[in-house]
């Protein structure tokens, strides 16, 4: 302990502890587990060493160069309590901040992995790796997590086992580690292995078989393998229908699943058949707020977009009116380009001035299209816009605006914040509320909305440049913001 025998008692088990995390800030509280005097003088005192650089909160810096000559001065002492402090300092599961200060002791617990070895590992530091590893995982940040979710495989196959179902979930793990990290041909291979090993071992229906096949089946998609996708998905649905029922969030999902399989393997009709069925399903069974109901209804109004093929944006008075004398008679769904045709004739007939007609065409469409297809679609979210811009065009700015409020909740919730129509709905909401003066109310849609604006279309946009050159003063004018926006190629034209 050369050069460290000065140092009081409290100080020199501090020292021995951090000497095994990063050289990264080390905050009070994690200071605190560290050593529960650390707050009360040892950081102080290895300050006044020169040890350590003390942080404004009441924590402190561990210089590399000081942690080494730690570590050779005290050997292993220090080394399975500093690991059991980061457990102690990311408290129990699920308590506030849980994820705050589990991305905090990351860089410490993968120093603290770099210096020791799987051998010297004992079964709270595997537990304490493995609930990192889930909780980077589930926020979609496995690929930081790589160094540590190999070596919690490694501990558990040592410690534990290498055929205990807990040593088999860390495998799972690093599969997905893997997948986010972007090597997903490694990722299926893992997941591959977890699957017939557990199913081996404890039978097809031990519940980790079906989470990892869930997994491999979105690696397979990631990978390209359509067909390898549809087959894994379609046992889970027949799994997750026979086990929890047809209108569970496991089995609704897997639905969900194996049609935007299909939508990527180029097999829409498939794919709109299954989401046409068991959208309704998701509202009754889930709620129409419910997240993943919210997001399989947006998956299905793309999907329908996508299938209503070649756009109205050139169509001529006379394709149109041709368009809608012929599908008019066929029985059956409204088709979308039915729709697509009823609204380019009413924008039209906008367009020459003759806006009665225009108004009954527009509310044609949005009543059809409401019932067909669903208020959410993106052909009825446009027939609201536009019939918004009449109402303006007659001067009826307070009705214009009452009608693109009601048109922005719906597309929002349908069609997500950054699609083309939820923001041309926005920019003639935004342009009403510049018109009368509300500029409370404009500044607070700008604040809420550009971030969204400038992710959709781009900076480069007009439109984008005009809001964020005149965001603070308010300097913009509701003709110039519709201009923008009319500019932009849509179909049908707006």
């Amino acid at each position: 302990m050369t050069g460290f025998g000065s140092l009081s008692a409290p100080a020199r088990e501090l020292l021995a502890r951090a000497a095994w995390l990063a050289a990264e800030p080390v905050p009070r509280d994690l200071a605190e587990a560290l050593h529960p005097r650390a707050g009360d003088g040892p950081v102080d005192e290895l300050a006044r060493a020169g040890l350590v650089s003390p942080g404004p909160d009441g924590g402190f810096v561990l210089p590399a160069e000081a942690a080494d000559s730690a570590r050779s001065a005290f050997g292993e002492r220090g080394r399975d309590e500093s690991v059991l402090a980061l457990s102690h300092y990311l408290g129990d599961e699920g308590s506030p901040g849980e994820v705050a200060r589990c991305l905090t002791l990351l860089p410490h617990l993968v120093r603290w992995v770099g210096l020791t070895r799987p051998e010297d590992d004992f079964a709270a530091g595997a537990m304490l790796m493995n609930r990192v590893v889930v909780l980077l995982l589930h926020q979609q940040m496995g690929a930081s997590a790589l160094p540590v979710a190999e070596r919690v495989v490694r501990a558990c196959e040592i410690h534990v086992g290498p055929d205990d179902v807990r040593t088999w979930r860390t495998r799972s793990a690093l599969a997905s580690v893997l997948d986010q990290g972007g090597h997903v041909r490694r990722a299926a291979r893992q997941a591959e292995k977890v699957i017939a090993g557990v199913s081996a071992l404890y039978g097809e229906d031990q519940p980790d078989v079906w989470t990892t096949r869930n997994n491999l089946g979105a690696m397979y998609m990631r990978l390209g393998e359509y067909d390898r996708a549809a087959r894994v998905v379609r046992q889970l649905v027949e799994h997750h229908t026979a086990v929890a029922g047809p209108r569970d969030r496991m089995t609704l999902m897997a639905r969900h699943n194996l049609a935007v399989v299909l939508r990527k393997a180029g097999r829409l009709a498939e794919a709109l058949e299954i989401w046409a069925a068991c959208v309704p399903e998701f509202e009754t069974a889930l709620g129409a707020t419910d997240p993943d109901t919210v997001d399989v209804r947006r998956s299905y109004a793309s999907a329908l977009e996508e299938q209503a093929g070649p756009d109205t944006s050139d169509m001529s008075p006379e394709e149109a009116e041709h368009t809608l004398e012929r599908l008019s008679g066929e029985p059956g769904r409204l088709t979308q380009r039915h729709l697509a045709a009823l609204i380019h004739r009413a924008t039209q007939l906008r367009n020459q001035g003759r806006l009665d007609e225009a108004e009954s065409d527009f509310r044609r469409a949005i009543d059809l299209g409401s019932r067909e297809v669903g208020r959410g679609h993106p052909l009825v979210v446009s027939a609201h816009y536009r019939l918004a811009l009449l109402h303006h065009l007659r001067g009826q700015d307070d009705l214009a605006l009452e009608i693109a409020e009601r048109s922005l909740l719906v597309s929002e919730r349908s069609l997500g914040r950054t699609h083309d129509e939820t923001l041309m709905t926005v920019v003639f909401v935004l342009s009403m509320l510049a018109r009368q003066k509300r500029l409370d109310e404009l500044q607070q849609r700008i604040e809420d909305w550009l971030a969204d604006i400038i992710g959709g279309w781009g900076f480069g946009h007009p439109l984008v440049r005009e809001l964020a050159r005149n965001r603070s003063g308010l300097a913009l004018y509701g003709v110039e913001w519709v201009g923008a926006g009319r500019s932009r190629p849509k179909s049908p034209g707006h």
